[in-house]
């Protein structure tokens, strides 16, 4: 028997708490959902979709989107489990790249179009600067592009730069930026951010388009809405412009990329820019422990560009934060795999432990502790598999099948593998192109018309052509089996010397199994969509959750993710926060930079779950030198009821290396001790001759040099040196039995 419309209903809020059925069951009009770290937004978006369609919604007039494929398909797959029917959930890229090949050719250009990755591009760029007779290290194409990228993110086309230019600079980068959207359009190729650029020059410049699309979704939902760029934001105006039904779900607390564009004032002004909205806060934290929340809840309050919320939680406090310091990235990457191996002897799985890091280069040292000790683990880092040359050199090949016109792609594979046609029959063929007004891969069937090329280079040209021509004749039924082909006609793997030849097989196994995941899972798709979801991966759509291994990746990759433990090294200033964000002339710009970094830490710390652990070091490895490092400013903001501040050499691990060199740290701490009674006792024996001087008055409740404490965990000790600074005190204590720590304390703290 069927459930009824208020059985599925009853069902869909089940479980759901005030606020979020408020979220859920949400009439007409804008909402905007602000959903703390960890307070089930997932859940309200999701059955806010079924609530839609459990109340007759046409599935085909909803439209959601996500920012990560791995969201998306687990978006539609929950729906789908919940009420049996699904909608069509993408990512912005992705719902953009579908509409610009339905629709692009009102703009006049070919609906199979290439999507240049990064590397792609700064080679377009690099070929724009020499065109123009600029000098390539004055105009450095990677900082061309950037620069490029920054303006169109702000919506704003090389004609209106150029128009703006008034410096040198500026005007190269006028003239190249014009170059660049040239080359494209002879290339019949989008960069990532043509794809929001095109789609809202679409909308712009034929209504009739829009009028489609606005027409077509009634309700428009959007996840992550704290990520979102201007032209994002743009395009979700566009398309809620009938209706107004309008879900963002967000954290302007969780907004991390502001570095390739996002906008907080995206969220901050949601309400101005969609007129009548109402507002949901979500604050109820079902992820972490007592002190975890209430720590990162305390650091991201000083930030003054955000939604004030009040997360809590019923759970324990748990643990409290562990902030350790460290000598170097070496001793601090051996705590952090002691530790791990620790936890898993314990019974945790290795999957729901992670180690995040705030650069990619912070890797090698936890990479080579954990290898030392046979701990499996994965670098979450699936772009750089798809950057390997042998999968480039593979997609380029497909990529050429489907747009003959793409240069770049065919510059790529003209000489891979090696067949005699050197980077001047190249150019003296892209010379031929331009002239002719022809792709590179059309000069190439007329190799023998090119009077500059010699007749083994024509040769080896024209077999190039023969060979691609044959190629795009193959008959295949899945892509897998057409990568396949490639392969084994262009006998690739042959080429290799024989020292590469397995690691470069190893690779294509790989990427023909990523292929055989397409074919399974879209069993209408093709090879433009099977390069379209090549093209748009993201780091942690390659993560395999399911391997048990403690995954190592940057804090931007981490949203998004929870685990039992946490990890967080290098938690000091110009790491986090980087020195980007300090290095800025402009004060405001600073504020923003610092705050975002501070939302970057309370992204981290919320990932855990049950513990986490802050760790940072004395001294680290920096261009090219030792630097002395300092301790992040953010961990003078952490309160002292949720957290436990200890240097390394507080940690015992017994039976291992580390315990070894804990007992002689402890007796080195003691031969310290010793000497510093020695040293006052022989002062005071030469002072008894002196006048007594009165000694200065100490502020109430601050800890002095020489006062004995006793602390409820480490004992008694004695303070080596005291710092007042405003309402915290930051002191160094020698306790008698576990060495030299470090504590930062309010000021009215002391021990008995």
């Amino acid at each position: 028997m069927n459930p009824t419309k208020s059985e599925k209903i009853e069902d869909i809020l089940e479980g759901l708490t005030e606020s979020q059925r408020r979220a859920v069951c949400h009439g007409e009009g804008p909402l905007l959902v602000l959903a703390g770290a960890g307070s089930g937004k997932t859940r309200v978006i999701i059955r806010r979709i079924a609530y839609l369609l459990a109340q007759g919604v046409d599935p085909y007039t909803i439209v959601a989107v996500t920012f990560t494929n791995k969201a998306a398909t687990e978006m539609q797959r929950r729906v789908e489990a919940l009420v049996g029917e699904g909608v069509d959930v993408s990512t912005f890229h992705a719902f953009c790249c579908k509409t610009l090949r339905r629709e692009i050719s009102v703009m006049n250009r070919d609906p199979g179009f290439s999507i240049y990755d990064r590397r792609d591009s700064v080679r377009a760029v690099r070929r724009v600067v020499k065109d123009n007779d600029l000098d390539t290290k004055t105009h450095k194409p990677r900082e061309m592009l950037n620069r490029i990228s920054n303006l169109k993110n702000k919506v704003v086309g090389p004609e209106a730069w150029a128009e703006e230019a008034v410096s040198v600079n500026d005007r190269a980068l006028a003239t190249v930026y014009k170059g660049y959207e040239e080359e494209l359009e002879a290339n019949n190729a989008l960069d990532f951010d043509d794809l929001l650029l095109k789609t809202i020059l679409l909308f712009r410049e034929h209504p009739e388009v829009l009028q489609k699309y606005q027409d077509r979704f009634e309700h428009v939902l959007i996840d992550e809405y704290q990520d979102t760029n201007l032209p994002q934001h743009l395009i979700a105006q566009a398309l809620q412009g009938k209706h107004h039904n309008i879900t963002a779900v967000g954290d302007p607390d969780q907004m991390i990329y502001g570095w390739r564009g996002a906008r907080l004032d995206n969220m901050l002004e949601f309400e101005h820019d969609f007129p009548g909205s109402t507002i949901v806060k979500l604050e109820r934290n079902y992820r972490s422990t007592g002190n975890i929340l209430r720590a990162a809840s305390v650091c991201i309050s000083h930030n003054l560009r955000r939604h004030d919320k009040q997360l809590w939680t019923d759970r324990e406090d748990g643990p409290q934060v562990q902030i350790t310091q460290h000598d170097n990235a070496y001793r601090e990457a051996d705590f952090v795999a002691e530790t791990v191996e620790e936890l898993i002897e314990q019974g945790t799985d290795p999957g729901q432990i992670a180690v995040f890091y705030r650069t990619k280069y912070q890797s090698a040292p936890l990479e080579q502790a954990f290898g030392s000790r046979a701990l499996q683990h994965q670098v979450v880092d699936s772009v750089g598999f798809f950057d390997r040359k042998e999968v480039k050199d593979l997609r380029a090949y497909l990529q050429v099948l489907v747009n003959p016109d793409d240069d770049e792609a065919c510059l790529r594979i003209i000489n891979k593998p090696k067949r005699g046609i050197g980077k001047r029959s190249q150019e003296k063929l892209l010379r031929y192109a331009r002239k002719t007004g022809d792709s590179i891969l059309r000069a190439a069937g007329h190799a023998a018309e090119i009077e500059s090329l010699g007749p083994r280079a024509v040769r080896a040209v024209t077999a190039f052509h023969e060979l691609m021509e044959e190629i795009a004749g193959f008959e295949y039924e899945t892509i897998e089996g057409l990568i396949e082909k490639i392969v084994e006609e262009t006998e690739y793997l042959e080429a290799c010397d024989d020292e590469d030849r397995r690691d470069a097989a190893e690779t294509l196994s790989n990427l023909m199994g990523y292929a055989g995941q397409y074919d399974e899972h879209h069993p209408d798709g093709d090879l433009l969509g099977f390069l379209e979801q090549a093209a748009l991966v993201s780091d942690v759509d390659g993560w395999n959750a399911g391997a048990s291994a403690v995954p190592f990746m940057t804090l931007h990759s981490a949203k998004g993710l929870e685990f039992d433990v946490v990890f967080l090294t290098g938690v000091e200033d110009h790491l986090l926060p980087h020195a980007r964000a300090l290095d800025d002339d402009d004060s405001r710009h600073e504020l923003d930079a610092v705050e975002e970094e501070r939302r970057l830490l309370h992204v981290g710390m919320t990932r855990a779950r049950k513990q986490l652990y802050l760790t940072h070091c004395r001294e680290r490895f920096s261009q090219g030198r030792k630097q002395s490092v300092e301790p992040s400013r953010f961990l003078d903001e952490l309160p002292e009821d949720c957290v436990q501040r200890q240097s390394r050499r507080s940690f015992k691990r017994a039976g291992s290396a580390s315990g070894f060199r804990d007992e002689m740290d402890r007796a080195i701490a003691a031969k310290r001790k010793a000497r510093s009674r020695s040293h006052r006792k022989a002062g005071s024996a030469g002072q008894k001759q002196e006048k007594k001087k009165e000694k200065p008055k100490t502020p109430e409740g601050v800890l002095n040099p020489g006062q004995r404490v006793n602390h409820h965990m480490y004992g008694e000790g004695e303070v080596i040196e005291a710092e007042l600074d405003g309402n915290m005190q930051r002191v160094r204590i020698l306790f008698d039995t576990e060495g030299e720590v470090q504590m930062v304390l309010p000021k009215g703290k002391t021990f008995s």
